[in-house]
């Protein structure tokens, strides 16, 4: 018995790490799908931006 160690609890960095990265790809995915690109657009450039136009294909 004396030759068998204790187990220390020591933190795991590669499952933290795991962990961190699954939190951010949940958020993320989350993000991009709850927000359009139109709404991204406007906030950023204060106006709204055309970000296609169907009338050129309907004149044909």
């Amino acid at each position: 018995m004396s030759k068998e160690k204790k187990k220390k609890k020591r933190f795991r960095l590669d499952i933290a790490i795991i962990i961190g990265l699954l939190a951010m790809l949940i958020s993320f995915g989350t993000y991009m799908v709850n927000t359009t690109l139109e709404d991204v657009l406007e906030e950023e450039y204060g106006g709204p931006i055309v970000t296609h136009d169907y009338s050129s294909s309907s004149e044909k």
